[in-house]
């Protein structure tokens, strides 16, 4: 699907390093599609961890084993298949990203159900991680560009981040998400302050795409010979076919 994959998070080299070193040792009988499998396994083995830690941390093991599993199942499907050379853009673009989908809202609905989050900041996280997929999406289809990363935070740091922080809360106890200020629960005034200012800046960045856009398209539209419509082929609607050309 697109032209140009960019990932430029703070683990990107080292994971790309490793990631061809894994590829490398995988069996001959192992396909793309058994490793999204095993991301998929990888993420209800992490809800499932966090379920159980309302009753033990020790399930903490468990959330840590399923990060694991997540992320090398999801880092390593798209890299066999570029090097077996097996790719298939448009199958392989559809499963990956919507395994993706599925998998982080897992992980993140296990976080806000564990005693370390809050289900008002976990739906403040799993937002802003549809919108910016969303808006990864859109660059593909109008670009060609499918960036991975984000102000050098990519899936990698996200799964980390999420290790560390259940850890972390586990370590503290109950009266780190108990405290509040303000009748609200400290942790949900800082997550969705974090959350007003990501969007925010998103709104900025989607600004400057549309204007860059359109003063490309300006450009072409202005160019000395712009693209003529094909001759004998007047713009017409049939009303009985739903189905009509895309805009280009």
């Amino acid at each position: 699907m697109a032209n140009q994959r960019i990932n430029d998070s703070f683990l990107a080299v080292k994971e790309r390093a490793l990631l061809m070193a894994l590829v490398q040792r995988l069996p001959s009988w192992t396909t793309p599609d058994h490793l999204t499998a095993v991301g998929l396994l990888g993420a209800v083995t992490v809800i499932s961890g966090f379920v159980g830690c309302n009753w033990s941390n020790w399930f903490l093991l468990l959330v840590v084993f399923g990060l694991f599993l997540n992320w090398f199942g999801d880092s390593l499907d798209g890299t066999l298949a570029r090097f077996r050379v097996m790719e298939r853009p448009y199958y392989g673009f559809f499963i990956d990203h919507s395994a993706d989908l599925i998998a982080q809202t897992l992980i993140v609905v296990g976080l806000s159900v564990s005693p370390y989050f809050t289900v008002a900041s976990g739906l403040l996280v799993l937002s802003l991680y549809l919108l910016m997929s969303s808006y990864t999406y859109l660059r593909v289809v109008t670009e060609g560009i499918h960036r991975l990363s984000y102000g050098g935070m990519g899936a990698t740091e996200f799964r980390i981040l999420v290790a560390l922080w259940a850890l972390f809360a586990a370590a503290c106890g109950p009266g780190l998400i108990a405290a509040q200020a303000y009748g609200f629960a400290i942790l949900d005034l800082v997550i969705g302050t974090l959350s007003a200012a990501t969007f925010i800046a998103f709104v900025f960045v989607v600004r400057n795409d549309l204007a860059r856009m359109q003063r490309e398209e300006r450009d072409l539209v202005q160019s000395p010979e712009p693209p003529l419509a094909a001759e004998g082929t007047p713009f017409e609607i049939d009303e009985r076919n739903l189905v009509e050309p895309a805009a280009r």
